[in-house]
C-alpha cells in the first residue's frame, strides 16, 4: 500500500532552502504585461529554476520565429494559434502542448482568434526577467513624474 502513494510522500529529512519563499501570485493582478510585439502580451513567473510564461494574443499578430538556449513546453488554455517548430506547422488549440528543445526554432501566429497560452523555460528565461525588470523601473519612473 505504501508504494501506491510513494508519489506524494514527505520525506521528514528533506532540506528547505530559506531564502527561497514559496509564493501565491495572481497573474491578472500582480503581474506585469509586457507588450513584446504588437497584439502580444507575456506575463511572466519566475521560479530559480524555471519560469511560467502566461502569453496572451489578439487575432492576427505573430509571436516571430526566434530560438534560445532554454528548452520551452507549452500549452494551450483559450483559443488557438498556427504553431510553427522547426519549420513544420500546425494549428494547436486547448489541451495541445509543444515541445521546443533548446535552439530549435519556433514561432507562432494567430488569424481570427485570440489565443492565451502557458509556456514554461527551463532553466530561466533570462531576457524575459530583463524585459521585467526594465519595465518595473520605467513604470516606477513614471509613477515618481519622471524622477530617477
Amino acid at each position: 500500500m505504501e508504494d501506491q502513494n510513494a508519489y506524494f510522500r514527505t520525506r521528514p529529512d528533506a532540506e528547505i532552502d530559506a531564502s527561497y519563499r514559496p509564493a501565491f501570485v495572481n497573474v491578472e493582478r500582480e503581474v506585469l504585461g509586457l507588450r513584446v510585439e504588437e497584439g502580444l502580451v507575456l506575463r511572466p513567473v519566475f521560479g530559480r529554476n524555471l519560469t511560467v510564461s502566461f502569453v496572451y494574443m489578439e487575432p492576427h499578430s505573430v509571436a516571430p520565429v526566434h530560438q534560445h538556449p532554454q528548452e520551452q513546453i507549452g500549452t494551450i488554455v483559450e483559443g488557438g494559434y498556427e504553431f510553427e517548430l522547426a519549420g513544420e506547422k500546425r494549428m494547436v488549440r486547448r489541451g495541445d502542448v509543444y515541445v521546443v528543445p533548446p535552439n530549435v526554432t519556433h514561432g507562432a501566429v494567430t488569424h481570427d482568434e485570440h489565443c492565451l497560452a502557458i509556456d514554461v523555460f527551463s532553466p530561466p528565461r533570462e531576457m524575459l526577467r530583463e524585459l521585467m525588470d526594465r519595465a518595473r523601473a520605467e513604470r516606477s519612473a513614471s509613477d515618481q513624474g519622471g524622477e530617477k
